[in-house]
């Protein structure tokens, strides 16, 4: 019996999967509110309480970069070692990951029904590597290498922190729109690929494009708590051309840098696009100017065109994830 979890600073999913010869089949699943709670142990308590079982291994999937089995958990007051989870829990195997490795070591478990495909690649391409680019509050990056004989190993990464590149004169004039407003000059992926990203894009759209804010619009941003959720549902539903036009920036960008992951790490085996924000926008990003974006990488345009690109729209994704580890324990 496994005990797999996907912590975040709003909300955490708890799950036990029994482990088969054929594969995992989930037990239970319960969702907790992380900022009422004083620990994962707590959580974890209160979980077991409600759904008694043996525990054989567990693995969790935390927000920020865990280093020799510790972390310190983005958003939340909590701070983690593996060790002291375990004693505290009674457990003897127990593993602490980043999020989005536990959501790239989804990979092999996603069926059909939980993936969109934007891009179908070529079914004899070389399957070793994939990886997933994770908009939501921030930017993530994690990626996946089989090993053979039906195992694989995912890796986290900072992607999310590199540089971007501006690939066009509208993104030239972008970067620089938000490198004057930072005092390190230094713009990344994750300052335009994210939830406040889509934000600096509608303020560039707005000051430099000069793309009129209607009122009622203005109104809707000054009341919300989450004005990148609003931009994104005008664009959706095609109220506004400056949410509109926000949000083709935003998609044309999100396509070019999952082009470059692909050729970072040769990921043939797929780029799936995880977190928030993709489900969400899935029509937005299944256009033929998007996947040009993705595929616009000369000389190596033939690597891409190989290559899958898929939205991943199973948000249990990273508590999927964390099973497959801890049954690897």
């Amino acid at each position: 019996m496994l005990l797999a979890g996907d912590v975040g600073g709003t909300k955490t999913r708890l799950a036990l999967y029994q482990s088969h010869a054929h594969g995992l089949e989930k037990v239970a699943m319960e969702q907790f509110s992380s900022a009422k709670s004083p620990s994962l142990t707590h959580l974890v308590e209160q979980f077991l309480a409600m759904h008694p079982s043996r525990i054989d291994a567990a693995c969790f999937g935390i927000p920020g970069p865990v280093v020799d089995g510790r972390v310190k958990v983005t958003n939340l007051p909590w701070e983690l070692d593996e060790r002291i989870l375990a004693k505290e829990l009674g457990l003897r195997r127990v593993r602490l990951v980043n999020d989005l490795l536990a959501t790239a070591a989804s990979i092999p478990g996603l069926g059909a029904d939980a993936i969109i495909s934007l891009h179908p690649g070529d079914p004899l391409r070389d399957r070793t590597v994939s990886a997933v680019l994770a908009p939501g509050t921030g930017t993530g990056q994690a990626f996946l290498c089989s090993l053979g004989s039906k195992r694989s190993e995912a890796f986290a990464a900072e992607g999310g922190h590199v540089d971007f590149g501006p690939q066009n004169a509208t993104e030239d004039a972008l970067v620089n729109f938000v490198r004057a407003k930072r005092e390190s000059k230094r713009v990344r992926v994750e300052d335009l690929l994210c939830g406040p990203g889509i934000r600096n894009i509608y303020s560039f759209v707005k000051e430099i494009e000069k793309l009129p804010e209607p009122q009622d619009l203005a109104d809707e941003l000054a009341q919300a708590a989450d004005t990148a959720s609003v931009i994104t549902k005008a664009a959706l539903a095609h109220r506004f051309p400056i949410c509109e036009r926000t949000l083709e920036i935003f998609c044309q960008a999100l396509a070019s840098q999952a082009g470059n992951l692909v050729l970072t790490y040769m990921a043939t085996g797929g780029l799936y696009l995880g977190g928030g924000i993709p489900p969400r926008i899935a029509e937005l990003l299944n256009t033929p100017r998007v996947l040009e974006c993705y595929l616009r990488k000369q000389p190596l345009q033939h690597v891409i065109q190989r290559t899958p690109l898929y939205i991943i729209k199973d948000d249990h994704a990273a508590v999927v994830g964390a099973a497959l580890i801890a049954s690897q324990l």
